[in-house]
């Protein structure tokens, strides 16, 4: 239904509309995450001590110049250094608020950036003493010229030691969520989607490494994949929709880090309801974004694609241009912006373009390219190629899942914030050059090549950035790939690989969509420029 409404309708709160976004930027680039009342607390507690401060250089100044000696009595120094302190309180005090706001020492802050955080402290009291200093100059016969140093000096120490000293028994005590010290082992994950083609796969990586898992997912393709799972000490399995926000607190309660896997994945699948992709693919990871930053989450693990690249002739890397041609692919873009946008000094989310995956998983998949020929060669005898000159990068569901695991363990300071390729240099192929191996590993099988333009992509993609930054190779060769695949079909593993349970865009056609849309939302989301841009041009 659509909502009309008078022209003039908001004129009256245009202004209250400015405003409010006005602050709400305003508090996200000094205090980031920060609620009001963590705001309040510590700057209250920081302005006491500075009031210390300027009583001690108050105290200072007057020893030194002899305002207050050995023969004084209580109540003389007292008056002297109440005096000095009342003549300097109001603008030191706007002074040492401005300073400690603008240096932006109240945005959340992993303890293993504690060096960043004591540079800016010093940074701002060193501003404070040239500040003090100009107004000594003003009003010549001020204190201001003979407390500046030892007031700053005092207010730098008093900064500095509580945030190094509440760092120290945090650490020790754990008294913080453990996600914030970014340099420590981490030992809760969530995995949304943990029950789906990779996640099945990364979950087992994960528990074998020792982790704890919680899984969030709304088993559209059911929960076979993790049933033999389930009883597992360190495993948790929770049905529900990332969609919905009291399911997603649940969820993130006690996490040290997300992998956000849940999406409907391929261009086919997303093309069958625009709103619905959206609502799953971009909306729904915008706000396990966001809550997993109220949290405290440092670590948060997005799964995008190479389809992001598009069409393209060059050797693409993660500084190309992008060139989308499907939904699949500009949901992703525009989640990809909104997740670094709501970054800050605490949460640093990771980007993973995957190549186009294969290979075996315990959620099987036959409408990727690579399982989809092999299944037809070894059971039809026969596949078909179109338009077999067409790049493509393929990689390994096991190496997906080391990927995302690699990651994880690497240095923060590393990895957030970035976007990084998941793939491998040797495993850039044509279609054709795909079933050439495929035919080659099951004999007696055909290939024919049709041409058509119904696909667009084509591209060819490097990934030495994320081999430089924490050595990820692929492990797993597309030859051994396609034959676990060959082998899964042919020991009845896999009973009937056309069953719609094994194709998204059969399972999006049929029940999933039904599921999704009963508890379906209209998405009103700011960004997703990309693709309205996209869903305009298909128009």
């Amino acid at each position: 239904m659509v909502n009309e409404r008078h022209p003039n309708a908001d004129r009256g709160t245009f202004s209250l509309g400015m405003l409010q976004r006005f602050v709400g930027r305003a508090h996200s680039y000094f205090f980031g995450s920060s609620s009001a009342g963590q705001v309040a607390w510590r700057l209250g507690v920081d302005i006491s001590l500075a009031n210390a401060a300027l009583l001690m250089g108050v105290m200072t100044r007057a020893i030194y110049v002899g305002l207050i000696t050995t023969t004084s009595t209580f109540g003389h120094g007292f008056s002297v250094v109440l005096d000095g302190y009342g003549g300097l309180f109001l603008v030191f005090n706007l002074l040492a608020f401005g300073l400690l706001i603008g240096s932006r020492i109240y945005r959340p802050l992993p303890s293993g950036r504690l060096l960043k955080r004591i540079t800016h402290i010093v940074g701002a009291c060193g501003v404070g003493v040239l500040a003090q200093l100009g107004l000594a100059v003003v009003v010549r016969d001020s204190p201001a010229r003979g407390t500046a140093l030892v007031t700053w000096i005092c207010l730098a120490v008093c900064l500095v030691g509580t945030r190094f000293l509440r760092t120290v028994v945090r650490t020790r005590f754990r008294v913080v969520p453990r996600a914030i010290r970014a340099t420590d082992r981490l030992e809760d994950i969530l995995i949304v989607g943990g029950a789906g083609y990779i996640g099945s796969v990364l979950t087992r990586q994960l528990l074998a490494a020792g982790y704890r898992v919680r899984i969030l997912d709304l088993h559209l393709f059911g929960d076979a994949s993790i049933v033999e799972l389930k009883g597992h000490a360190r495993l948790e399995v929770m049905h529900g929709d990332f969609r919905n926000v009291e399911d997603v607190v649940r969820a993130l309660r006690g996490m040290d880090a997300v992998v956000h896997l849940g999406a409907i994945v391929g261009d086919p699948a997303c093309a069958v309801d625009e709103e619905t992709t959206i609502g799953v693919n971009y909306a729904a990871a915008k706000l396990m974004a966001e809550l997993a930053r109220a949290n405290g989450i440092s670590r948060f693990v997005f799964a995008s694609t190479c389809s992001v690249y598009g069409a393209s002739d060059e050797i693409i890397d993660e500084t190309s241009v992008l060139h989308p041609v499907s939904l699949y692919a500009t949901t992703k873009i525009d989640t990809e912006k909104a997740l670094l946008e709501t970054a800050d000094d605490v949460f640093q989310p990771t980007i993973l373009r995957l190549a186009t995956a294969y290979g075996w998983s315990y959620r099987p998949r036959f409408d990727l390219v690579a399982n989809l020929l092999s299944a037809r060669a070894v059971t039809l005898g026969d596949f078909t190629i179109f338009n077999g000159e067409q790049w493509r990068p393929f990689v390994n569901t096991r190496d997906i899942g080391r990927a995302f695991v690699m990651v994880l363990e690497a240095p923060l300071d590393r990895v957030g914030g970035e976007i990084f390729n998941v793939g491998d240099n040797d495993q850039n192929f044509t279609l054709k050059e795909l079933g050439e191996t495929v035919a080659r590993i099951a004999p007696g099988s055909k290939m024919n090549e049709v041409r058509n333009d119904e696909d667009l992509r084509n591209y060819r993609v490097r990934f030495d950035k994320i081999e430089n930054a924490i050595n990820f190779r692929a492990s797993v060769t597309l030859d051994d790939g396609i034959r676990e695949i060959i082998d899964a079909v042919k020991s009845g593993l896999v009973e009937d690989w056309t069953d719609p349970i094994y194709s998204n865009l059969k399972q999006m056609e049929g029940d999933s969509l039904k599921l999704l849309k009963a508890d379906d939302q209209e998405v009103v989301e700011p960004g997703l420029e990309t693709t309205r841009q996209f869903l305009r041009r298909a128009a």
